[in-house]
């Protein structure tokens, strides 16, 4: 089984969950660690500008985060 995500991939936010300081639809970046674990799934992404300061990590979840391969 291919994993869904590996590091160098490009992404696009579709949804961010996070209800304090959320990413905007579109934003973008580059897959540093994927956690494909049932119950985690989390990216660590490099985010573009004007995004680069932000440290926001991405847990995939039903219902919540949601990005795209670009």
């Amino acid at each position: 089984m291919e994993p869904e995500f590996s590091p160098g991939d490009r992404i696009r936010v579709v949804v961010c969950s996070d209800e304090h300081d959320p990413l905007p639809a579109g934003a973008t970046g580059t897959v540093t660690r994927w956690n494909p674990h049932p119950l985690i799934r989390q990216l660590g992404i490099d985010w573009d500008a004007p995004h680069a300061h932000r440290q926001l990590m991405l847990t995939l979840v039903a219902g919540g985060d949601r990005v795209t391969r670009i």
